[in-house]
């Protein structure tokens, strides 16, 4: 992270943009999975109080593809998906992350789109809402695009609309499955951009402390929903720090559903443990992108093996934990914008030597390691 995470009132709040619940989980979320878990570990770990959300979006019209093409519905979609995400997590030793479904928030959103339509901010056109962005002067900087780079990257195209990167907030148009009612807005959904507006209204109130995701949602997704947020709070900075996930390839091209080329986290989790996952993917700085390689992750298993054996030479020692060098080393690589690359090579150092039994342990915590 560029900047050191500070929170306004002691409490550290971060939201983390999840999958979208259509099918099995894959290496590319399980890289951002594990870096905001060591994220919220060292937090913790460092006496904050800290709120991790991750939020999976179940409104899709992916979902509802899904459900056409199984002849089931888009409920029983995410439903199924999502319990498939928390085996899948709970495989990958995660238990910093709190699980928020935006289809829980609807009636925020409902609120918020008609709130926003009192204040003018949001205006009706052909049965969809929009959020009004040509008074927003910094709408961009979060991707730094230019307003004519802008203009010639259009979102949620449509006619009527008043400004080419006007926000939609609720599609009253496309019928893809999920159908939600308001007197008011008739029938439709709250656009992705205004579900993860809403989960933030609902459950830190639009203002926290950092939020990420992978690199793709910078634009236009993180841009929207900051425009959104900025509008709701009347604060410029409602988010303290946005940071994002390089993608994980495999044999050139990005690993996606869409293009089939996935490697499932469970097929992964069934060859190689959770400490080995974490090690190959913490291997690399998390703003990189990431290339996938077999014969790569298979070099971990013997780095794994000797931390194992540095710590199996100590046990049922009652060390007390100190803050020495090589804690405090290990500890500035982390605040220096979470240097996972420098903080294992420290780690494997201090387990080849195994003279300090107390910093390793810790270094094995913030890594999220189990032996």
């Amino acid at each position: 992270m560029e900047e050191k995470a500070t929170s306004r009132d002691g409490n550290l709040r971060m939201i983390i943009c999840g999958p979208t619940v259509y099918d099995f989980s894959h290496l590319g979320h399980a890289r951002i999975l594990l870096f905001y878990d060591l994220v919220a570990r060292y937090l913790i770990l460092s006496g904050k109080r800290t709120t991790a959300i991750l939020n999976i979006t179940d409104i899709d019209p992916k979902i509802s593809l899904r459900a056409k093409e199984e002849r089931s519905s888009a409920a029983d979609i995410s439903n199924r998906f999502i319990k498939e995400l928390m085996i899948d997590i709970q495989s990958l030793g995660i238990n910093t992350l709190c699980i928020a479904r935006t289809s829980d928030y609807v009636e925020t959103a409902k609120k918020i789109i008609l709130e926003l339509c009192g204040k003018k901010r949001a205006y009706f056109s052909n049965g969809n809402i929009y959020l009004d962005t040509s008074s927003l002067v910094s709408y961009g900087k979060l991707s730094q695009m230019s307003r004519e780079d802008l203009v010639n990257s259009r979102v949620d195209i449509a006619p009527g609309k008043k400004n080419p990167n006007d926000i939609l907030l609720w599609n009253g148009i496309d019928d893809f499955g999920q159908k939600y009612y308001d007197k008011s807005l008739g029938v439709g959904v709250p656009w992705w951009h205004m579900q993860d507006a809403s989960v933030a209204m609902s459950i830190f109130n639009g203002l926290y402390d950092m939020h990420g995701g992978a690199t793709e949602l910078v634009y236009p997704h993180h841009e929207s929903l900051l425009a959104q947020l900025q509008v709701l709070t009347s604060n410029q900075r409602p988010v303290k720090i946005w940071n994002h996930v390089g993608l994980v390839s495999i044999n050139g091209k990005k690993m996606s559903k869409s293009l089939g080329n996935i490697i499932r986290i469970r097929d992964l989790i069934r060859k190689y443990n959770s400490n080995i996952i974490r090690l190959y993917l913490f291997s690399k700085h998390y703003r990189q992108p990431f290339m996938f390689s077999q014969s790569e992750l298979n070099k971990f298993y013997s780095t794994d093996e000797t931390i194992a054996s540095a710590l199996w030479k100590e046990i049922g020692s009652k060390i007390p934990h100190r803050r020495t060098r090589l804690t405090k080393e290990f500890t500035s690589y982390i605040e220096n914008d979470v240097n996972t690359p420098a903080a294992l090579k420290l780690l494997i150092e201090t387990a080849r030597e195994g003279e300090s039994t107390a910093d390793l342990r810790y270094m094995v915590r913030i890594f999220g390691l189990v032996y």
